[in-house]
């Protein structure tokens, strides 16, 4: 009788909420499948074929006064080593995980990367990096430049060590090779709905949907809608753990008028569907910050599978996919002038088309086509170890 090998442990690492996760919770299905998957995160268990070892946001360790005064001189002379080690939730994770054994992990961000190293040996790591680090915005002075420093070491110390790595862009990828890191591309995409290709009428319905934060072209996007000459409305379906920021774009289309709505968010599990009800998804980001102008997030692809047209402005990975596959319009800037010029532009029959393109595009532009980067990336450290999966 021949024994059955077992399956491959898998440990999939975050620092942040897996269930809410759309990007972690592709790994966690695409990998509970064939491997025995334990997931470390805050939040609650995300998946019902795997264990789970949860993360309390809240716990601070007490460090009692010389160890105060001893972390206090390691961030004032960037002893960025004992500085991490002592972060409450790396020292957490690791207190947790310390005797586990797992084949192979996944580290999802850079701060995670270190954990997963000391727990399996940076040998068996893949890090998954959502941003670009060395580019995360941080304020002017001593503080941010020490900030920068500490993500910069972060990357060169930890996630180039590891035994592979993704990013969700192109340019982010290239960006990295700066840094040591070679990392495949695997992007925020969607995974393909088999949707409708709705017509267009009159007025043309645009959508938006994610944070309300004021910082990211949303005041310039709802007041283009209000001055545009063009039949259009505008639904934002905004999050709502920020009450102060959602309050102030509540009380900005307000006195803009009937053709602006904020409704209540969409769970993910239906939030495409709830998409495909309009015409026209628009996402004009402003280059606030390196990140942000190098964003290509999961609502630009909610757009594709949802099967609208597309609005950006000029950043460089959006704008690129828009006009390689002919999905909409990229604005001039990120000026709320350059937006109403182009929704004063749009026609019906220029959204059907868009639309049409969508459609060809989804399956292209779905999770479907992204995920075998992880799969491969995966396998090939399990097979160094002499596991089969």
């Amino acid at each position: 009788m021949t024994r059955r090998r077992p399956r491959p442990r898998l440990l999939i690492l975050s620092f942040f909420d897996i269930s809410v996760d759309p990007r972690v919770m592709k790994q966690v299905r695409l990998f509970a499948r064939d491997y025995d998957v334990t997931t470390c995160s805050p939040g609650p268990l995300p998946h019902p074929d795997v264990a789970h070892i949860p993360l309390d946001e809240s716990w601070v360790p007490d460090r009692g006064r010389i160890g105060n005064l001893v972390d206090d001189v390691a961030r004032e002379r960037e002893w960025f080593r004992w500085s991490y080690r002592q972060t409450p939730i790396v020292k957490q994770a690791r207190r947790k995980l310390r005797g586990r054994r797992f084949d192979v992990a996944i580290a999802n961000d850079a701060d995670a990367v270190g954990v997963a190293s000391a727990i399996v040996g940076a040998s068996r790591v893949h890090a998954d990096l959502h941003e670009f680090f060395p580019g995360l915005p941080q304020p002017e002075g001593l503080l941010g430049d020490r900030q920068r420093r500490y993500w910069t070491w972060l990357v060169r110390r930890h996630c180039a060590a590891a035994a592979s790595a993704t990013t969700v862009g192109a340019e982010i990828a290239r960006r990295y090779a700066e840094y040591g890191v070679t990392p495949g591309v695997v992007t925020n995409a969607t995974h393909r709905r088999d949707l409708p290709v709705r017509a267009t009428g009159t007025p043309l319905r645009l959508v938006h949907s994610g944070n309300p934060f004021r910082d990211r072209g949303l005041g310039e996007i709802m007041r283009a809608v209000a001055a545009s000459t063009s039949e259009v409305t505008l639904d934002l379906y905004l999050m709502t753990h920020n009450q102060v920021e959602l309050a102030a774009v509540v009380e900005l289309a307000d006195a803009l008028g009937d053709r602006i709505r904020v409704l209540e968010p969409v769970g993910q599990d239906e939030l495409v569907e709830t998409l495909n009800r309009y015409d026209v998804g628009i996402h004009v980001l402003p280059p606030t910050s390196e990140n942000n102008s190098l964003a290509l997030p999961n609502k630009f692809f909610d757009f594709v599978q949802a099967r609208l047209a597309i609005i950006v402005g000029p950043s460089l990975e959006m704008a690129r996919i828009v006009r390689e596959h002919g999905l909409g319009i990229v604005t001039d800037d990120f000026s709320e002038e350059s937006i109403r010029r182009s929704l004063d532009a749009l026609t019906p029959d220029a959204v059907d088309a868009a639309k049409r393109a969508a459609d060809a595009a989804a399956h292209t532009l779905s999770a479907e086509s992204q995920v075998d980067v992880w799969s491969d990336a995966v396998a090939a450290i399990v097979s160094r170890r002499g596991v089969r999966s």
